[in-house]
């Protein structure tokens, strides 16, 4: 992976659900598939990932975002802390 959100061409299905879900408009739609357009933006929120019905999207668990903090840091969330894939917690 190349930066923190990466999308796997192959398994985008160009829904546009990503594109939609994502809070900082990194995500854009172009030749009916979803790209990364601007990864210095990315939050590290899992949104896009999350949302995703074919799982075509990466967003690398602990990774740090250039900017200062996540949205998770804001609000005092460890990343061990997070729920991912639809997980529940017990």
């Amino acid at each position: 992976m190349t930066g923190i959100v990466a999308i796997d061409a192959a398994a985008c299905d160009g829904c546009g659900i990503c594109v939609d879900s994502c809070p900082t408009d990194v995500l854009r739609m172009e030749a009916g598939k979803a790209v990364v357009v601007y990864p210095r933006d990315c939050h590290v929120c899992f949104l896009c990932h999350n949302d995703c019905p074919r799982k075509a999207i990466t967003v690398e668990h602990g990774g740090h975002s250039t900017r200062r903090r996540s949205v998770y840091d804001l609000h005092g969330f460890p990343p061990e802390a997070l729920v991912f894939n639809g997980a529940s917690e017990q």
